[in-house]
């Protein structure tokens, strides 16, 4: 049999990205058919490899070269590339959610026939007509009508993929395609991702090999920008990995006492109150019926499926969405905040959404200082309180090396570090975590482990929605979701 013709072929290559190396010597080459997975922890290069294969990143100059050959024809620029890769990640879904583009499902999907951001002109019928098959080959027909911002995170990263697929591409790109799925949701997408592997050459990436798809039957190991390890004929087929054990938190880190939280609960009566609750997103009820309570001394763990309504019940309780006409939501045991910024000096929210809204113009130094006041991008002078605690929060996760650089510049798990420690200045004292470990590598889920433990250790609470249970505490209570409704409230052995 003849050998294939790589489509991409990679000689040596460095990258540069602001004067820095971000990939090194890179020698590697994508043969059509064949499935790769690339692991590696946050900043090991990732994302950049994934840029280079794409196109939106070249090779350093003089160092190495890079080669596409498509339908025989061999290029030495990416402008075929570009036209032939289609790429879905945390950046695009997120994208979608920080500009408000609440398109149809299937107007999604018709984007990516056009090749388009988002939908720009009137589609013809045989274009609405090809948009629902791709829809329907991937499974996804119920969803053509639906809003795409009131989907799951699971359900809006299928859509994205059919969009990309809708493109015809010779490669996909896929970055953590995983992650902060549960199992079921991992296994509809595996499904999903091996049926587009009929029709193009997959790409995806993980920080642990059993979070790739099951179609990338080898896999490239980078660390610090180079290629360390390849592994070939993977035989396991593995579509999540299970929770690491649990163990208590470590008391340190926070210097606040439980007699300055107590001043902080000024009043009688839980932390946070929700009476008779529905919420709606445009025309479709989220969450129906709500009741629930957080007290003194409470951990909640929320589960449910993705869709189930964790996020919005979340955002609930940090006064992001507000309940309709005949339910209430209160905050007693923290004063009742007379408007939303009180509020957010005691409550703080981490999650994908937020992640994808903080894209302000800033270093990770200032980004963190903004936490102060609760404002994207910093908007006043630091006290010198203030500057010191923006210092601590640098050393405890790990980001002073880090603090003059712009946001723009990190991995996805470095900018969710960086927001951790914005949310953890003001030390509030109840902390949303939506999936707080998603794209997070292993050293980076230990520091932040550790830091949620201090605090926790020092009195704050959480109410955290999560499908692994990475956090060092024990959960006092579990609260169930299912379809927006609440089907169980436990306390935990």
């Amino acid at each position: 049999m003849r050998a294939r013709t790589p489509l991409l072929s990679l000689d040596n290559v460095d990258v540069k990205i602001g004067g820095t190396t971000v990939l090194s010597g890179l020698d590697w080459e994508l043969v059509e058919g064949r499935h790769w997975g690339i692991v590696g922890p946050n900043g090991s290069g990732k994302s950049s490899l994934l840029g280079l294969v794409a196109g939106t990143l070249w090779p350093a100059p003089g160092a190495g070269t890079r080669r596409y050959t498509f339908d025989g024809h061999t290029h030495r620029d990416a402008v075929e590339a570009r036209r032939r890769t289609a790429f879905v990640g945390p950046e695009l879904q997120d994208r979608y959610e920080k500009w408000g583009w609440n398109f149809s499902a299937l107007d999604v999907v018709l984007s990516g026939i056009f090749r388009q951001d988002v939908p720009r002109k009137q589609a013809m019928p045989g274009e609405r007509i090809r948009a629902r098959a791709v829809m329907r080959e991937f499974g996804l027909g119920a969803l053509a009508g639906r809003p795409f911002l009131e989907l799951s995170r699971g359900e809006q990263r299928r859509v994205l993929i059919a969009r990309s697929m809708a493109f015809r591409p010779s490669i996909l790109l896929l970055d953590e395609p995983a992650g902060g799925l549960d199992r079921r949701s991992r296994a509809v997408l595996d499904e999903l991702i091996a049926r587009a592997a009929q029709h193009t050459t997959v790409v995806a990436t993980a920080h642990a090999a059993t979070d790739l798809p099951s179609v990338a039957s080898r896999v490239l190991h980078l660390d610090d920008g180079c290629i360390v390890k390849r592994v070939t004929n993977r035989s396991a087929t593995v579509t999540g990995s299970g929770p690491p054990a649990r163990t208590q938190a470590e008391p340190g880190g926070s210097k606040r006492s439980d007699g300055a939280r107590a001043d902080r609960a000024r009043s009688c009566g839980p932390l946070i109150e929700i009476l008779d609750a529905d919420v709606w997103l445009g025309h479709r009820r989220v969450l129906n019926d709500v009741r629930w309570r957080l007290e003194r001394s409470e951990h909640w763990l929320v589960r449910g499926a993705n869709g189930a309504g964790k996020s919005t019940f979340l955002k609930l309780l940090y006064g992001q969405l507000r309940p309709a006409l005949g339910g209430a939501v209160r905050w007693p045991g923290l004063g009742d905040p007379r408007n939303v910024w009180d509020l957010r000096r005691q409550v703080g929210f981490i999650s994908a959404e937020l992640q994808a809204a903080y894209r302000f113009p800033s270093t990770v130094r200032d980004c963190i200082a903004s936490g102060f006041a609760s404002s994207v991008g910093l908007i006043r002078p630091l006290t010198a309180d203030e500057e010191k605690t923006t210092v601590r929060s640098l050393e405890r996760f790990s980001l002073s090396d880090f603090a003059a650089r712009p946001l723009s510049t990190l991995s996805y798990g470095q900018l969710r570090r960086t927001l951790l420690a914005r949310m953890l200045v003001n030390e509030p004292r109840v902390l949303l975590l939506d999936e707080p470990f998603e794209g997070l590598d292993e050293l980076s889920r230990e520091i932040v482990r550790t830091e949620l433990g201090a605090f926790v250790a020092a009195g704050a609470q959480l109410v955290c929605a999560s499908h692994h249970s990475d956090i060092r505490t024990r959960f006092t209570h579990e609260l169930v979701i299912e379809e927006g409704r609440v089907v169980k409230t436990r306390s935990l052995p």
